[in-house]
């Protein structure tokens, strides 16, 4: 029942974000972009061990969250714990179904979470992160802007890009636009802020 809600609500967040982006323009860019670095997310190992298939932590000392692996036919997940990410309190845990792969960050200090489509790339040497969803499924292709204010990490921005465009790699993200490379090393931009 509550794989139920949670695809209803995928899939009206999803529409509610098609038609929201539906004026989001893509422009071709004939000049140079200053490309900037994306840089992986230092992980810490923790070593925390399954407990009857489940990952278990204390949120904020009083909630118990709980990731359990089900191996069955219909309902197939499983939890990987990657680590905390280094510097901070978020740990990162890999989640697969049949057909996709999430990654959990969990902030126990903050008792929250946030799933996202892709692993986090930080831009630069800035407190801005990327994430690259692959979908395997009818979801669209689109990338995540998050932020990472007081420990926490919280997605500022969400771009589907239209199905004519397939991306290679961000290249740039500014306040106001984005500019991608596709795989025909055609370079776009679009407006962050709609």
């Amino acid at each position: 029942m509550r794989r139920k809600y949670i695809i209803c609500f995928l899939i009206l967040f999803i529409f509610s974000t098609i038609n929201a982006q539906s004026k989001r323009q893509f422009i071709k860019v004939t000049n140079s972009v200053n490309e900037q670095k994306l840089n992986e997310l230092v992980i810490e190992k923790l070593n925390t061990k399954k407990s009857k298939g489940c990952l278990i932590y204390q949120k904020n000392n009083k909630i118990e969250i709980k990731y359990c692996d089900d191996k069955s036919e219909e309902n197939y997940v499983e939890f990987d714990e990657l680590g905390k990410i280094k510097n901070t309190e978020i740990i990162v845990v890999n989640k697969f179904t049949y057909n996709d792969e999430f990654y959990i960050l969990i902030n126990p200090k903050e008792s929250k979470t946030l799933t996202l489509y892709g692993f986090p790339l930080r831009i630069e040497n800035t407190n801005k992160y990327l994430v690259y969803n692959n979908p395997a499924t009818d979801i669209p292709y689109s990338i995540q802007i998050l932020e990472m204010k007081n420990g926490e990490m919280k997605i500022i921005k969400e771009i589907i890009y239209p199905n004519n465009i397939t991306i290679k790699k961000v290249l740039r993200v500014n306040e106001n636009e984005m500019f991608i490379l596709d795989n025909k090393n055609q370079t776009w931009k679009t407006s962050i802020n709609k």
